[in-house]
Parts: structure tokens; C-alpha cells; sequence
């Protein structure tokens, strides 16, 4: 398939031939230090070639979260087989309130979780805030309405997030939001840590921060993706689409909006003090 699309390399591939050109190559290095964040998404290979990137005497500093590793590699920075030195582990949430960080540490307890190395139990944070809001409404149509409606209402005076698992729902709701919301994406040049509607997919607000998030289409039909069970089964749809509703979750700094129609997602807990309920 990559050679039919024209491709050479995979990031695997490129990583690896990297690695081996490094070991080959007795110049001095050109960076004593490198740092590597949102290292969870990091395949070992990738870290073995930048750790050949620096000298003996240099240092490689990994910063990662694997409640949050979105990319496939079920697999912990251990198997790179690095000397490390010294480890630190950061318990304080400075994020998000107390009652969305407990959302967060029970979704990292669901047993799609199980078997993930090096998970960190946060302790909880001192902010206070709203329950994270469930709303069940008639179809998806009154889904879009209601986050329509909230962001429109919020942006004015809060950074607002609508996300979605794709770019196709990303589409449903993306036309009727007002002309300055600004969508979530890679490329992005500038950022405003002021009010404003943003909208994207999970993967897009990775990183990221917002007083607001608002979720839609949370229903079982959707969440875990039926594509990904028929390609790769159940419990890998499950595993996958669990860390994106953990990383989507807690984008929230104060207030979190779940929409869902018919029968929710078996993703999220079912915990029912988890959540404050509302009509739309």
C-alpha cells in the first residue's frame, strides 16, 4: 500500500533508518540536550533515533501521559532499552477541576485501560467546579442545536471547544457556528488564550486547553467507531476510541458538555454521581 501511494517511508521506517545512520556516523553530535514532549506517542524506535542524536555526555528529558496515547503503540518508554537515571512522576492537575479530573481518572479505570504501563494517578486538584453535564436528546439534530447554542452563548465571555471523533461530524455543526469560530488543526500559526468558539477533532485539541468543551454524538452507535470494530475488532476500537474520549474530556478547565442521543457510548463510566443531568 505505501509503495502503491508513492510513499518510501512509514514513521516507523524513517525512525529506524535514522537510528542506523546515527550509529554509523562518529562526528560529534550537534545537540547535547533534547527534549521530547507528548512522548507517549513516541514508538520506541523513534526514541532509540533521538537518543542517538545527542552525545554520551548529553541528556534526552521525555515527557509523556499514556492515559494518552492515541497513535497505536500500546507500549511504555521502557522498551527503548535507555539507562535512565532518574525518574519523576507529576501527580498535580493544574488543568481541570476536581470534578472533571475524577470524570478523567474513572475513564483511565475502565478495563480498555488495563495493561498500560506507567499510567499515573493524579492527586485530585484543589479548583471546584460544575459536574460535567449530560444531556440526552431527541436525535442528533437537537445535538447541533444545543452545542450550536452553548458556544455561541459561552464564546463571548469563555474559551470554547466543540470536538468530534472526525472531520465528517466535524462538518455537521462546523456551517452554523459563527464566522470567527476558528478551527483546530496542525498548521495553526497563532493562538488567543482569550474568549472565542474553537471547533475540531479530538486529535486536534490534543495539547490543548479550553473553560469549555462540548462533546456531541457520545451515543453507542458511534463511539467505539463501527468501522474500526469491523477492521480490527471490538476491543481495539474499544482501547482506541477510549484514550481519545479521555483526551477530549480533559481539555475541559472548568465545564464539560456531553450530548448524546438514544443509548450513550459504553466508553464513558456509568457512574451516575460522575455527572449532572439537563434537558437541551
Amino acid at each position: 500500500l505505501r509503495s502503491q501511494s508513492g510513499k518510501t517511508f512509514d514513521w516507523d521506517d524513517i525512525a529506524y533508518h535514522v537510528h542506523q545512520e546515527y550509529l554509523q556516523d562518529d562526528r560529534s553530535r550537534r545537540y547535547r540536550h533534547i527534549i521530547i514532549d507528548e512522548g507517549q506517542d513516541f514508538s520506541p524506535e523513534m526514541i532509540r533515533s533521538l537518543a542517538s542524536a545527542i552525545p554520551g555526555d548529553g541528556s534526552l528529558t521525555f515527557f509523556g501521559d499514556v492515559a494518552q496515547q492515541i497513535y497505536g503503540q500500546r507500549t511504555s518508554w521502557r522498551f527503548a532499552g535507555l539507562a535512565v537515571p532518574q525518574t519523576w512522576e507529576f501527580k498535580e492537575n493544574y488543568r481541570n477541576t476536581k470534578q472533571i479530573a475524577r470524570l478523567g481518572l474513572a475513564i483511565s479505570a475502565m478495563p480498555y485501560f488495563e495493561g498500560i504501563a506507567d499510567i499515573v494517578e493524579p492527586t485530585s486538584p484543589r479548583a471546584d467546579g460544575p459536574l460535567p453535564t449530560l444531556v440526552e436528546c431527541d436525535d442528533r439534530k437537537q445535538q447541533i442545536e444545543v452545542a450550536v447554542r452553548v458556544a455561541k452563548d459561552s464564546g463571548r465571555t469563555k474559551s470554547v471547544a466543540v470536538l468530534f471523533k472526525n472531520r465528517d461530524q466535524e462538518g455537521f455543526i462546523s456551517a452554523k457556528l459563527p464566522g470567527h469560530a476558528k478551527r483546530l488543526h496542525r498548521d495553526m500559526d497563532s493562538w488567543n488564550d482569550g474568549p472565542g468558539i474553537y471547533y475540531g477533532t479530538y486529535h486536534s485539541a490534543k495539547g490543548l486547553e479550553f473553560d469549555l468543551v462540548i462533546l456531541p454524538f457520545l451515543e453507542k452507535d458511534n463511539l467505539p467507531d463501527p468501522d474500526h470494530i469491523a477492521s480490527h475488532g471490538e476491543e481495539d476500537a474499544l482501547t482506541h476510541d477510549g484514550r481519545l474520549i479521555y483526551v477530549a474530556v480533559t481539555r475541559a478547565k472548568t465545564d464539560l458538555l456531553l450530548l448524546y442521543s438514544d443509548t450513550i457510548t459504553p466508553l464513558l463510566p456509568t457512574k451516575s454521581s460522575l455527572y449532572g443531568r439537563t434537558t437541551p
